[in-house]
C-alpha cells in the first residue's frame, strides 16, 4: 500500500529558526522521525509512557525480552533455567557485552540494576510487581559468579519472565551504576543497547546516537530481541503533537518516518515517493471510567454508557475502514482470544435509556477527557460524546495536554471518562492486570476480579488460564469498569529513502532495523 504522511514541516522549522535555535542537519546517516509528545524523562522504568518506552528501548536491554510472536526469549542472558519447583530462575549472562561507557557487563551491574527498579528504595511502580504486593515475591537476588544471576521466588509465578520483560518496566533494563550521580540522584542512562541517548531539547526533539561498540546477539532479529545490527548513525525524533503537521512535514521531506492516522493514510495512498505500513497492534484503545466518580458507583450507569456507545461505528470512522472493534482487553492476536473475548455489550440506545431511568439519572455531568495528540484520542472522544448525548447523558468534552490527562488518570480525579490507551501487554492476564487492582489509578477495583487476575498470573496450566480469562471477560462486560473500543491500527508513513522498517503487534519502533537508501 502506497501512502505518505508528515510531521514537523516547514512551519515548525521556520519557527525554530526564528527562535535562533540550530536545527540538526540532515545527513545520510540520519533518519528523522516524530513523537506526538515529548518523553517524560530519561530514567527507564521510572519515568515513562508509550513514547518514552520507545526511546528507552533503544538504549537499554533486559535479561529477556519478547519475540515476534510474543514469546519470551533471552536478551542479555545467553540462556536461563527454571527449577522444577518454579522457585529459582538462573540467568547465564552473555560475555563481552559492553555498556555505553565501555565497561563490560557482569552480574554486579545486573544486581545493581535489579535493586534500582525492584528494591525497597526504588522509584519505579514496577517494584510492587516483585515485593509480594502483586503476587510475585522475590526473596533473593544473588550473584554466584560474575556471569550468573539468580532470582528466588517465595511462590511459583507462571508469568515472572513475562513480567520482567514488560515495556512499561523498562524491561527491568540493565544499566551501569554511573547512570546515577554520587549522591544517588539520576543522571543519564548508560545502557547496553544499540543506541545511546544524544541531545534532548525538551519540547523540541530527542536524538539517539548509534553505539559503535554494541555487541549483538548472533541470532536473526526476533521481535525486540535477536540480532540488532544498527546502521543509521542518528535517530532524530521531532516532537510534533498535531498529526496534520506531521503529515505535512513528511510530504515536505522534513521527516522520513512518522506515525499517521487513518485519514492521512487514505489520502496519501498511491502517492509516489512514500509507502505506508498498516499493522494491527496490541495497543488497546478504550474509554477508561473513573472508579472514584460517585455517579459511576451505580453499575447501571456504566452499563448504560456502554450500550450508548457503538465501537464498530467509531472504529470504522477513525480507521477509515481499515480496523474493526475489538473491545476486549485481550488483543485478537493472542492465543487466549476466543469467541468469549469477542463478545461485548451491544449498541442499544433504548436499553441505555432504560438503564439510566432505572438508576435515577438526573442530568449529572459526565466529563470526558481527551488530548489532541496522534492516536485519534480526540476524535473517538468526540464521537463518544455525541453518542452519550443522543442517549440522554449530559456529556462534556474537555481537551487537555497529555501530561495533564496522565495525572488525572494516576490520581483518578477530574474526569468521569477518558479517551485512553494502554501500551501492549503481551500476556492475557496482564491485559486485565493493567487496569485491575487496588491502586488508585486502577479502573477495576472489584476484589473478585483482582483475585481472578492474580490467579491468571500464577497458573502454568493453559486450560486453567483460558477459563480464568473467559470468566474475567464475562465479568468485564457485566461490570463495565471500562468501555473497550479496539486494538489500534498503526499507520506508518515512510519516505522511500528509508529501508528496513517492519512493524509488529507490540507497537514498538525498532530503529536498529532502519537503513538509508542509496
Amino acid at each position: 500500500m502506497k501512502i505518505r504522511n508528515g510531521l514537523l514541516g516547514t512551519v515548525m522549522l521556520a519557527a525554530t529558526l526564528a527562535c535562533g535555535t540550530v536545527v540538526p542537519a540532515l545527513a545520510d546517516s540520519m533518519v528523522r522521525m516524530a513523537l506526538n509528545a515529548d518523553i517524560r524523562g530519561t530514567n527507564p522504568g521510572v519515568t515513562r509512557d508509550g513514547n518514552t518506552d520507545i526511546i528507552h528501548g533503544h538504549i537499554i536491554e533486559g535479561l529477556v525480552t519478547y519475540g515476534a510472536n510474543f514469546e519470551i526469549i533471552p536478551m542479555l542472558a545467553e540462556s536461563y533455567e527454571v527449577s522444577d519447583d518454579g522457585l529459582t530462575y538462573t540467568f547465564h549472562l552473555r560475555k563481552g557485552v559492553k555498556f555505553h561507557n565501555g565497561a563490560v557487563m557482569t552480574s554486579k551491574e545486573v544486581l545493581w540494576s535489579w535493586n534500582r527498579l525492584a528494591g525497597p528504595e526504588s522509584e519505579s511502580h514496577c517494584k510492587n510487581y516483585f515485593n509480594g504486593k502483586n503476587n510475585i515475591n522475590v526473596v533473593a537476588a544473588e550473584t554466584p559468579d560474575e556471569n550468573t544471576f539468580v532470582i528466588r521466588l517465595e511462590r511459583p509465578y507462571a508469568v515472572f519472565l513475562a513480567t520482567i520483560a514488560r515495556f512499561d518496566c523498562g524491561a527491568m533494563g540493565i544499566l551501569h551504576p554511573d547512570s546515577v550521580n554520587p549522591d544517588g540522584s539520576w543522571n543519564a542512562p548508560i545502557g547496553t543497547g544499540p543506541y545511546m541517548l544524544g541531545d534532548h531539547l525538551p519540547g523540541r526533539y530527542v536524538e539517539l546516537k548509534r553505539f559503535p561498540d554494541y555487541v549483538s546477539r548472533d541470532e536473526p532479529l526476533n521481535g525486540y530481541g535477536g540480532g540488532k545490527h544498527a546502521e543509521v548513525d542518528t535517530l532524530h525524533f521531532d516532537i510534533v503533537g498535531e498529526g496534520a503537521v506531521a503529515k505535512t512535514a513528511l510530504q515536505a521531506g522534513d521527516l522520513d518516518l512518522v506515525q499517521i492516522d487513518a485519514m492521512a493514510a487514505a489520502e496519501l495512498q498511491g502517492q509516489p515517493g512514500f509507502t505506508v505500513d498498516a499493522t494491527q497492534s496490541a495497543v488497546w484503545d478504550t474509554y477508561l471510567l473513573n472508579p472514584n466518580d460517585p455517579l459511576l458507583k451505580d453499575v447501571r450507569i456504566r452499563q448504560a454508557m456502554a450500550h450508548a456507545i457503538d465501537p464498530e461505528q467509531i472504529m470504522a470512522a477513525i480507521t477509515e475502514g481499515f480496523g474493526k472493534a475489538s473491545p476486549s482487553p485481550v488483543p485478537p492476536m493472542s492465543a487466549n482470544f476466543t469467541q468469549v473475548e469477542a463478545q461485548y455489550p451491544a449498541y442499544d440506545v433504548e436499553l441505555a435509556r432504560s438503564l439510566m431511568q432505572q438508576a435515577g439519572y438526573d442530568g449529572e455531568e459526565i466529563t470526558i477527557l481527551a488530548t489532541r495528540r496522534n492516536g485519534a484520542y480526540y476524535e473517538r472522544a468526540l464521537m463518544a460524546q455525541a453518542m452519550l448525548m443522543d442517549a440522554g447523558f449530559n456529556a462534556k468534552l474537555e481537551v487537555v495536554e497529555w501530561g495533564t490527562q496522565l495525572e488525572a488518570y494516576r490520581k483518578a480525579e477530574g474526569y468521569t471518562m477518558q479517551s485512553f490507551s494502554f501500551s501492549p501487554r503481551l500476556q492475557a492476564g496482564l491485559s486485565f492486570e493493567m487496569f485491575t487492582g487496588a491502586a488508585t489509578r486502577k479502573a477495576w477495583q472489584d476484589p473478585e476480579a483482582i483475585a481472578l487476575v492474580n490467579e491468571s498470573l500464577q497458573t502454568g496450566d493453559p486450560a486453567r488460564l483460558q477459563r480464568i480469562i473467559d470468566e474475567l471477560s464475562r465479568r468485564f462486560n457485566t461490570e463495565v469498569p471500562a468501555i473497550g473500543l479496539g486494538h489500534r491500527m498503526l499507520f506508518t508513513g515512510l519516505s522511500d529513502r528509508v529501508e528496513g522498517f517492519e512493524n509488529w503487534g507490540a507497537g514498538m519502533l525498532r530503529g536498529w532495523m532502519l537503513r538509508v537508501a542509496g
